[in-house]
């Protein structure tokens, strides 16, 4: 009986530590934190938003290629002959009434030539040049084609350039360029052009 009495306190206090025991592993497991674990995500594929960004690309690249083009369009009709772009897009002829003495200048500016007039009617140019003193050699291919690239300069719709050095063509070209600065039209004066520029000498 005695041996009993001892046993029950013993036994007690087991099942108290027990208990206490199995309180703390709880408490212990509720406390512990998950490990981390790394993010995955699978490779990019082509989706619905990538081709989207394709497409877009492309469009940019396109815009790109047409705004280019646009440009070398607008290059190309600003350099056809004849004409000078204006501020609201429209081409206006060049002025030979106006603009023939400049082109003279810069073709009496040709060390052999003291002196030129330029007339002009439609997309032909016919050019009276007088040699300087120094000069004794005729209206050479090398001449005309320095006379001519003076021209097409100006004027790029130009089409065909007669020169001529005849002393009575010479004349004519400048009676010609005279009554032009006077206020006549090439267009009035255009078949007395035309009959020096089918002249032999000054066609070639």
């Amino acid at each position: 009986m005695m041996n009993i009495r001892k046993i029950i306190p013993v036994i007690l206090i087991l099942a108290v530590a027990g208990a206490v025991l199995v309180a703390c592993m709880n408490n212990d497991a509720a406390n512990v934190q998950p490990e981390p674990t790394a993010n995955y995500y699978p490779n990019a594929t082509m989706g619905a938003t990538d081709m989207s960004g394709a497409n877009n690309a492309n469009n940019a690249n396109g815009t790109a290629n047409n705004a280019n083009g646009a440009a070398d369009n607008a290059s190309g009709a600003t350099n056809a002959g004849n004409t000078t772009a204006t501020t609201d897009g429209a081409l206006n002829p060049f002025d030979w009434a106006n603009g023939a003495a400049d082109i003279e200048k810069a073709i009496a500016g040709i060390s052999e030539i003291a002196d030129a007039r330029v007339v002009v009617t439609n997309t032909t140019a016919l050019v009276g040049v007088k040699f300087d003193n120094a000069y004794k050699g005729e209206l050479t291919e090398r001449i005309r084609e320095m006379v001519a690239a003076e021209v097409l300069k100006a004027d790029k719709a130009i089409q065909t350039v007669a020169v001529t050095s005849a002393a009575e063509d010479v004349k004519k070209v400048y009676d010609l360029s005279d009554r032009i600065r006077s206020g006549r039209t090439a267009d009035e004066l255009s078949a007395e052009i035309n009959s020096i520029v089918r002249n032999a000498t000054t066609l070639r």
